[in-house]
């Protein structure tokens, strides 16, 4: 009986004696989530930079080259991603990679997908775990690390989590701009940008109508009416007023005012003031770096073409 048992012992470990690794790096997130907490709105996708990294170059008890995978988990089955790297190379949620110690993938993207049918207070814990690879190729997520956390200007944790609070979707339309815009004096056409917002990430593509007006202290009274249209939920399009500069003096200034709404329903609207300030033009350099060595390497060119010309014709 007691060899029996021996024996059912051993078969239950082949699995585990199959998916074993040997721990020759030492995994960690460099960064780590930015924050502990973040506030998400519904359609967001939130993403984040936290540089798996291999430790190893501490030389602690695993400093050599090793295969690790990047895994996430939330409280919500929101849909996670992995992404691409600083150095382009797309690297799914899951998928085993190489890093020699004091190797990191310092642009390394996870993001996460607020879904348009979330509730506004939802709460989720989104986990972020680096793990080894087996010698299958395998992610092996429970697999542990060597040491825990790594400390380096700080300590650095090879399971890191946020918390995703969801909120109130911003206003279906508003209108951005800057609150004071320089034109250049003498401009005759001066476009003064505007941006016009589809607020909510879950709207369907929307078309805003909108008037901008000025008070006329730079050129003559503006009354420019106009579409923007097709605007995608969470995108704006940018719309432009043109004034005329070419006879104002320095540090005129003019208030602009636009006012954008729904061009379905006009009972969303949004209205906005831009201030305009005419201030010098900016000279432009005519002899730059790059224009001077452009000229002289087509003076070396041109010269050396000259001389096997000159060398052609003695002979």
């Amino acid at each position: 009986m007691k060899k029996l048992l021996m024996l059912a012992a051993a078969f239950m470990l082949l699995p585990v004696l199959a998916n074993a690794q040997t721990m020759e790096g030492d995994p960690g997130f460099f960064f780590g989530f930015e924050f502990s907490e973040a506030d998400v709105i519904l359609g967001e996708v939130y993403c984040d930079y936290p540089a798996p990294t291999n430790f190893g170059f501490l030389g602690g008890l695993c400093p050599g080259e090793d295969t690790f995978c990047v895994t996430t988990s939330d409280d919500l089955d929101w849909v996670q991603t992995g992404g691409v790297t600083s150095s382009g190379v797309f690297i799914a949620n899951g998928e085993c990679f190489i890093l020699g110690p004091g190797y990191w993938y310092s642009g390394w993207e996870l993001c996460i997908a607020v879904p348009c049918d979330a509730s506004v207070d939802d709460v989720n814990v989104w986990t972020a775990v680096m793990s080894y690879c087996n010698d299958a190729g395998e992610c092996v997520p429970e697999s542990g690390d060597c040491e825990d956390p790594n400390v380096y200007s700080g300590n650095h944790y090879s399971t890191i989590s946020i918390t995703l609070t969801v909120v109130e979707s911003p206003p279906a339309l508003f209108v951005l701009q800057d609150s004071l815009y320089f034109v250049e004096q003498g401009a005759a056409a001066a476009y003064v940008p505007f941006s016009i917002c589809n607020g909510d990430p879950c709207a369907p593509a929307t078309d805003y109508e909108y008037a901008i007006t000025s008070n006329g202290t730079i050129g003559a009274p503006i009354d420019t009416t106009g579409s923007a249209l097709g605007i995608l939920g969470g995108l704006c399009g940018d719309v432009y007023a043109v004034i005329d500069a070419g006879a104002a003096a320095l540090e005129d200034e003019d208030i602009l005012t636009i006012v954008a709404w729904d061009a379905a329903t006009g009972t969303v609207y949004d209205t906005c003031v831009q201030i305009v300030q005419i201030v010098e033009p900016v000279p432009v350099p005519l002899f730059t770096t790059p224009v001077v060595t452009i000229l002289v390497l087509a003076m070396i060119l041109a010269a050396a073409v000259i001389m096997k010309r000159t060398a052609a014709s003695k002979a």
